[in-house]
């Protein structure tokens, strides 16, 4: 459905249950009529400043009270939505805030749809499409390392960087366009060194940008630990050591892990998905070899795989395992060494190895005792690049739309590189320039269809 935008629009903006207080956000043309259909206080919302709190309480349409409260009092264009709006702040109980909203629903706002104040900024420009992402992209992050990056692109970042570029291939594009109107009298515009520098140079910068998404990705969705190995390598210790506490079942009976368990921890600000495995193994057991099936597909979608072995055990046999395993190449391998409380002389440390026809690193520790812990959990983070610590000088990527659109743009940036070492003339070398300024608008929403504005708004939260 498409939002009308000559609605005024009203929803809970606060999450759903019981608490001290929930927010009920009206916003369009009708947000000071509608909220003084419901609010008393000293003074009516439609004649007060922007900026202002009112202290009252709200009826319903029979004059019945409903609830005590606030009303803040918003000012067009100086409000999120760009929008006369009004936010109520009652008390959290959901009958409450019920009550209220339906009061504010029968005096002539309509139930917001998911996004549609977000949306509502977009359109009156508060907001280019990119930052609105990010505001779905900060309400859904769980960890420091998403919040931040999350917030470097609400705050424009991104949409600043691709901005400069679009105008830079549309400055190229209308250079080329006027130099086939003068081509023919034999004066030339741009020469062709220029436009094939500038074309490699955006092209290039594009790329680094867009190589970022794998950072951008797990910032965004946390970095999959999936711990494998055989039983009794202390795998399920091992988990408990890394979470600090004692979630997994640990007994030195074999195949005691019949699936996987999986738990989030958040780790100097990255988020971590740790999962536990069925030790792997061969085995008559029906209920052990379905673990034992699990375990192997959570060992394909994982990003580190922590490969455990008791130490002391030769390498042949961990190179023969690591094999087994076979990684993909956006897998990273760790083989921790556990048990070293148990093997005399062998003191916690962090190396090399090799395993899976790979050179990687190798942990030293004891899950039991904790020592060596920090160096695994170095070692984790090290995977995503500075111990988990975003560059606050560069963009990141952390939308999957943004990643695909500034490929598209440097394979048309690179597609008019070989058309100009090819000898094509302007116009060939123009569409193409043309193309990846139209997909650099989609980032920021310079350029948009209905269909995507809706597929990105559907996934907000309604009052938001």
């Amino acid at each position: 459905m498409t939002p009308h935008a000559a609605d005024t629009i009203a929803a809970v903006a606060t999450p759903a249950g019981e608490g001290a207080l929930a927010v009920i956000r009206i916003s369009g043309p009708e947000a000071f009529v509608v909220a003084d259909r419901v609010f008393r206080g000293r003074h009516s919302l439609g004649s007060a400043e922007g900026y202002t709190v009112h202290v009252g309480h709200y009826v319903d349409g029979a004059g019945n009270r409903l609830d005590n409260g606030l009303a803040t009092v918003f000012r067009a264009p100086r409000s999120y939505t760009g929008e006369n709006a009004v936010e109520f702040s009652c008390h959290g109980g959901l009958f409450v805030t019920g009550a209220v909203l339906n009061a504010v629903i029968a005096s002539g706002a309509r139930h917001a749809e998911p996004g549609e104040f977000t949306r509502r900024a977009f359109v009156n420009g508060k907001l280019d499409l990119s930052q609105a992402e990010a505001v779905a992209a900060l309400i859904a992050a769980r960890s420091d390392r998403a919040r931040r990056a999350s917030l470097e692109q609400l705050r424009g970042k991104l949409g600043r960087t691709v901005r400069d570029m679009r105008a830079a291939m549309l400055h190229l594009c209308a250079l080329l366009e006027l130099d086939l109107d003068f081509s023919e009298e034999g004066i030339d515009i741009v020469d062709r060194k220029t436009i094939a520098t500038q074309l490699q140079e955006t092209a290039d910068r594009l790329d680094r940008i867009a190589e970022t998404f794998t950072a951008g990705r797990l910032s965004r969705d946390g970095l999959t630990v999936v711990i494998a190995g055989e039983p009794n390598s202390g795998k399920s210790t091992l988990f408990n050591s890394l979470l600090r506490e004692s979630r997994a079942i640990v007994t030195p009976v074999p195949g005691t892990t019949r699936d996987f368990l999986e738990e989030s921890i958040s780790l100097e600000g990255v988020l971590l998905r740790l999962i536990d495995t069925a030790g792997l193994r061969t085995s008559d057991d029906p209920v052990e070899m379905e673990g034992i099936h699990r375990s192997r597909a959570s060992i394909e979608r994982g990003d580190v795989i922590l490969l455990v072995e008791v130490a002391g055990r030769d390498k042949k046999e961990t190179e023969q395992l690591a094999n087994e395993l076979r990684l993909g190449e956006h897998q990273t391998l760790i083989v921790v060494r556990n048990k070293i409380d148990c093997t005399p002389g062998v003191a916690a440390t962090r190396g090399n190895v090799s395993a899976g026809g790979k050179d990687v690193t190798e942990i030293r520790l004891s899950a039991k005792t904790g020592e060596g812990i920090s160096l695994l959990r170095e070692a984790i983070l090290y995977t995503i690049g500075s111990a988990g610590e975003t560059s606050v000088g560069s963009v990141e990527v952390i939308n999957a739309r943004h990643w695909q659109l500034l490929t598209h743009a440097s394979e048309d940036l690179r597609h008019a590189l070989s058309a100009l070492s090819s000898g094509a003339t302007n116009e060939f070398i123009a569409f193409d320039v043309r193309e990846a300024a139209r997909v650099l608008g989609e980032i920021t929403g310079e350029v948009s269809s209905e269909d995507v504005l809706n597929t990105i708004f559907a996934a907000f939260c309604i009052g938001k």
